[in-house]
């Protein structure tokens, strides 16, 4: 029995220590390049100062004066425009157009043009993908290889799910060692303090981890999951056949302006806010106007206006998502934190670095275990330098120790917040199936 359990737990060793030899840095990548995507909008406006806009007195222009202001600077970029409209004080408003001739060769890298909301002046133009904030997303989404990059970075993660699932399977201790493995035993040498380094951060990181492999997955795969849930066509948030879409009426007369399109959708949803208006790309094409209903992140809600007769095309009803539309769309959510607000977005953002962390004490640990003595390797402070570090060290403990117990706690709350979230998903989910049964 003993010996089985010994080529059992071999087997897992080897698995864990193949994957992170082989993928670990990879893994350190993806991890690393999410937690800057957390903090992407508050890092190009940190490296992009002029993308900052003062607030006004007078009230922000409309979106046709927008327009006309981003139109007079790029008068040969024919077909649709997207309006992005800020959401909060001191954003700009965004223009996307889809195909620049500057990007042609690209498989994505729409033109971003950045206008004052209050006076319409072009602030900046901008392609996707050449802004750092962008590279970074691209980079941990696909890893600058487009299509085939996105499926990469879908296995990537499937690896990872793999490399904490076996680690979790090694962890596993016996009834009377259980607190043992959930802390750092004191007083250790090197080598088993970095050995507990790696388990106790594993442990403690491994619910975050693993829920950001799994909904990872579904952004590299959405239709996987959409085809399991029932909810084709919903991974981007695209409307089916939204292109298809086309103009009844005959293109004669002036079209409707924006500002009419608008009033005419916003009858339908008075109390959504705007969340931007997608021009025609043809004489026949529609305007498509985004909503934001209450207690929503995205603009999900969408209404497709005739440019010409004023009629209503078509609708799409955030409040009439199924459940399998409202578990993908919170899926997208949960993988950038925003479902918990500013602490999520928080804990994701150290979340995104326990990789790293993980990837450098078990490359130690085995170096270890192969006879090689990572400590000598060690940089230390010169001995003139090495009195003043204790003297200093020595009164920043009590403080390091209170903010180290802060963190582990709050980590342990948003952890225990998340799996009761999952928990409720789960079991509305198996009360749903109950009752399609009982009918």
């Amino acid at each position: 029995m003993i010996s089985n359990r010994r080529r059992f737990r071999r087997h897992w060793l080897r698995v864990h220590s193949t994957l992170a030899l082989s993928a670990g840095l990879l893994f350190v990548l993806i991890g690393i390049t999410g937690s800057l995507n957390v903090i992407g909008d508050a890092l190009d406006h940190g490296l992009n100062p002029e993308l900052t806009v003062s607030t006004h007195s007078g009230a922000e222009r409309s979106p046709d004066e927008l327009m006309a202001a981003v139109k007079t600077a790029h008068p040969r970029r024919f077909g649709a425009w997207r309006l992005e409209l800020p959401q909060s004080p001191g954003e700009p408003a965004i223009a996307w157009f889809d195909k620049p001739i500057e990007t042609s060769g690209e498989a994505y890298a729409p033109l971003m043009v950045a206008i004052d909301p209050y006076t319409g002046r072009i602030l900046a133009n901008r392609f996707w993908g050449h802004t750092f904030a962008s590279w970074i997303y691209k980079l941990h989404s696909q890893l600058l290889l487009d299509g085939f990059g996105r499926a990469l970075a879908g296995l990537i993660g499937l690896a990872l799910l793999a490399s904490l699932v076996s680690g979790l399977r090694l962890w596993l201790p016996g009834k009377h060692r259980l607190r043992q493995s959930l802390t750092l035993k004191p007083k250790a040498r090197f080598k088993r303090r970095v050995f507990d380094l790696h388990r106790v951060v594993g442990i403690y990181g491994a619910p975050i981890l693993l829920t950001a492999a799994l909904t990872g997955l579904h952004l590299a795969y959405p239709s996987v999951l959409e085809t399991l849930f029932g909810a084709s066509d919903f991974g981007h948030h695209e409307a089916a056949k939204a292109e298809e879409i086309i103009s009844a009426a005959p293109a004669s007369g002036a079209p409707l302006n924006l500002a009419q399109a608008i009033l005419i959708a916003r009858g339908l949803f008075p109390n959504a806010s705007l969340g931007g208006i997608t021009t025609p790309r043809a004489s026949n094409g529609m305007y498509r106007i985004d909503f934001r209903r209450p207690g929503e992140h995205h603009a999900l809600t969408a209404v497709w206006v005739d440019p010409y007769s004023g009629q209503i095309r078509q609708v799409r009803n955030s409040a009439n998502f199924g459940p399998a539309q409202r578990r993908i769309n919170a899926l997208r959510l949960l993988h950038n934190g925003n479902l918990l607000g500013l602490p999520g977005q928080a804990l994701w953002f150290l979340a995104g670095l326990l990789p790293f962390a993980l990837y450098l004490t078990g490359i130690a640990h085995w170096l270890h275990k192969h006879g090689i003595e990572v400590e000598c390797f060690v940089p230390r402070l010169p001995d003139k330098y090495a009195g003043t570090w204790r003297q200093y060290f020595a009164a920043l403990r009590p403080i390091l120790a209170t903010t180290a117990v802060f963190i582990m706690s709050f980590a342990r709350r948003m952890v225990s917040r998340v799996i009761d979230m999952l928990q409720k998903i789960w079991l509305a989910y198996l009360r749903r199936n109950a009752d399609e049964r009982r009918r």
